[in-house]
């Protein structure tokens, strides 16, 4: 009754066994080897619950059948793995639980509730586990390596690579430490080396998907995107639910300008478990290729507040299209919503969710990010866009205007210097020392837009260059939007790093010229000086990773053009 050879769950011989092992049991319910056998054949149509029930039963038969035993144990180590990738913990958990207690001492089981642990995060209990499976067997590479995951999911960078080089000193062809000390060496920088281990890993099992997709983001952080491209293609097409594998080769396709698959991947977003937002779980049809017009779209924003405000970009699309729109989205953003599309309904995102929604009769739903799929499919698409979509509440921004005045001549400049990114700020940060060309042009208004504590930052350029930089107490950015917006609004010119501020600023239309890093995000692409989302950005870009010392010369030698242009045209008005 043991199924040898992999069949597909159609083939006739895997159809007549399962029948056959059946009718042995209608008879013969008690029969072990006919459970055994029904159980394998289970395994075979990945259908491990039922699998796990039969190889139980066998097993009670004869609990000494070393064979009853194994398979159990693999019936439930292949049922936490689906459960894991469906996104259930506890069914996971509940699984090897069960795998414990039939062998309290199997250190793989052990292994497996590390890595289950780790793969949702909780990477304190996963280390203990990781621990305590190195106890049971220091000679384990699995052990090693799970321990290696709980480690970079903690940020412990170093000791990650130490624990899966340990797992390789055990096991030298061990392909999965491989691929994760490919990706903690990324995380650390080493670019090389990171290589070498993704690439002897696929040589070992060359249609390993997280390999694959491993490689892919090590070469995507070296700016090989052509490269990293063909390697997450091939980890999509080895493992076609793999949805980290899709999210990570849409950033690339969108990186290289490739919009319409770039933004179809990008959908796999919801899938990923570490994606940083929620869906909204709303009982109505979701909009794709549908007609909008006449049809009431409830459209609800997602991701942090730059975020939200980018991808409002194609909200008037939708408005012009016909549809009745109703907009969901952060409570701090609710009037410059309401103000910029006065056709659209905006409430606050809640939860419950406003009752607004409800009373609308919605005949669909989107994600905000996913309109673009249906009007931002090309560049071109960009171009015909309306390059300000948002607006200020005009009585604020004529009062900040007024108190600017006082602060005397020269145009208004609004600066932000300083990335909150958790991951990449560090990268994006220009310090602000480092903008002795900008801020020695007199006259000038100077305006801090930096959000977070600056008095230090500021206090020390006026000791050095003798330059006063304006903080507007009454605005706070984290708190009131109105006020942002209408701040922004009033400058004539922005120059800042990659933040929400180049949104706030590029969404109004604002001249903008925004300071990149090397290695930006996929929004900005990876050449050029302009930018699809908002025309009034000029882009300026590193021409190696750190250095900003380029950036600054070629800003600076702009400003100065631009600020004696400034000058003369206030003189001749």
């Amino acid at each position: 009754m043991i199924v040898t050879d992999k069949l597909k769950t159609d083939d006739p011989r895997l159809v007549e066994a399962e029948m056959l092992a059946r009718k042995i049991i209608m008879t013969q319910p008690n029969n072990p080897d006919a459970l055994n056998g029904l159980g394998l054949i289970l395994m075979e149509k990945a259908d491990y619950a039922s699998a796990e029930g039969y190889f139980s039963q066998a097993l009670n038969r004869e609990p000494e059948r070393r064979d009853f035993s194994s398979n159990l144990l693999r019936a439930l180590s292949e049922a936490a793995r689906t459960a894991v990738e469906a996104g259930s913990l506890q069914t996971a958990m509940d699984c090897l639980q069960k795998s414990l207690l039939i062998d309290p001492q199997r250190a793989e089981t052990v292994c497996q509730i590390a890595f289950v642990l780790s793969s949702f995060d909780q990477h304190a209990d996963a280390l203990e586990m990781a621990d305590k499976a190195v106890s049971m067997t220091s000679h384990h590479a699995h052990a090693h390596d799970v321990r290696g995951l709980a480690l970079l999911g903690s940020d412990k960078i170093n000791d990650a690579v130490a624990a899966f080089r340990k797992a390789l000193e055990i096991d030298s062809n061990f392909v999965s430490a491989h691929a994760n000390l490919g990706i903690a060496l990324l995380a650390r920088g080493d670019h090389r080396d990171a290589l070498k281990h993704l690439q002897r890993a696929l040589q070992l099992e060359p249609e390993n998907a997280i390999a694959c997709n491993n490689l892919g983001l090590v070469l995507a952080d070296m700016a090989k995107f052509v490269e990293a491209e063909a390697a997450l293609r091939q980890a999509v097409a080895t493992a076609p639910e793999f949805a980290e594998a899709h999210f990570n080769l849409s950033r690339v396709l969108l990186m290289q300008g490739k919009y319409l698959e770039g933004w179809q991947e990008n959908e796999w977003r919801w899938k990923c478990r570490s994606f940083p937002s929620t869906r909204r779980e709303f009982p109505y049809p979701t909009l794709g290729t549908e007609r909008a017009a006449g049809k009431t779209v409830l459209v609800w924003s997602e991701q942090g507040i730059g975020d939200e405000i980018m991808f409002a970009n194609p909200v008037p699309d939708l408005i012009a299209e016909g549809a009745s729109v109703i907009i969901e989205c952060g409570d701090r953003l609710v009037d410059v919503f309401g103000r910029s599309f006065p056709r659209a309904t905006v409430v606050a995102r809640t939860d419950p969710p406003n009752p607004l929604i409800e009373q609308a009769g919605i005949d669909y739903q989107t994600p905000m990010g996913s309109l673009c799929v249906r009007y931002r499919e090309s560049k071109t698409a960009f171009e015909a866009s309306e390059g300000q979509y948002l607006y200020a509440d005009p009585t604020r921004q004529s009062d900040l205007a007024h108190r600017y005045h006082e602060l005397g001549p020269g145009p208004l400049v609004g600066i932000c210097w300083r990335s909150g990114n958790p991951i990449a700020g560090g990268d994006r940060s220009a310090p602000l020392d480092l903008w002795g060309a900008i801020l020695t042009q007199a006259p000038c208004r100077f305006i801090s837009l930096q959000y977070g504590e600056v008095a230090e930052d500021i206090s020390d350029i006026k000791k050095r260059l003798g330059v006063d930089i304006h903080v507007d107490g009454i605005v706070n950015p984290l708190k009131n939007a109105n006020d942002w917006f209408a701040q922004i609004g009033t400058m004539d010119l922005v120059i800042s790093i990659d933040n929400s501020t180049i949104q706030v600023s590029g969404s109004q239309g604002v001249p903008t010229w925004t300071l990149l890093s090397y290695l930006p995000e996929w929004r900005f692409g990876m050449s050029g000086s302009g930018h699809d989302w908002h025309p009034s950005i000029r882009v300026y870009r590193q021409p190696s990773p750190g250095d900003w010392r380029a950036v600054f010369d070629g800003v600076g030698a702009d400003f100065a053009e631009w600020h004696a242009g400034f000058q003369e045209e206030g003189a001749r008005l």
